[in-house]
């Protein structure tokens, strides 16, 4: 019982709710991208373009494709200095650097420099509260699925 305490408690601080988070915890939408001053609509056929940047761990960084593929990196987010700069775990000589502001709390604009090319990112939070999980009450046995219309003879 104690092996299985200790288990669950380490997992909960590790991976769960008690571990650390990003300074930027959330799923961010990006709003506008621009690549050496071009602004890249966002194309679904666009693989290039991403449409998230998620911040997750304090250590790393996703960016959502415009296809739904995902793609990490390793994050150092320095506060003090306003910068990001990431990293591939299969290159060690790869380096992209991002400088940031924060206008408002659910805004965010990052510009730097990534394989050679000029980035400037307009991001915007995305409101948790509005995921479908998370303002709905839970239900041990429900008699009809929540995301369905009841569908009457």
């Amino acid at each position: 019982m104690g092996t299985n305490i200790y288990t669950s408690w380490s997992i909960w601080y590790a991976y769960g709710g008690g571990r650390p988070k990003s300074s930027f915890y959330g799923i961010w939408n990006v709003d506008q991208l621009s690549v050496n001053g071009q602004v890249r609509s966002p194309l679904l056929t666009d693989y290039d373009r991403w449409r998230r940047v998620i911040f997750d761990f304090p250590a790393s960084v996703n960016f959502q494709r415009m296809d739904d593929s995902f793609v990490g990196y390793g994050a150092t987010i320095n506060l003090n200095d306003r910068t990001i700069a990431l990293t591939k775990t299969n290159d060690k000589d790869w380096r992209a650097k991002f400088t940031f502001q924060r206008p408002a709390p659910d805004q965010l604009t990052l510009d730097g420099e990534v394989d050679n090319h000029m980035i400037h990112m307009q991001l915007r939070l995305v409101d948790r509260n509005k995921f479908l999980l998370a303002n709905s009450r839970f239900h041990w046995i429900a008699e009809y699925p929540f995301n369905r219309l009841e569908v009457r003879r």
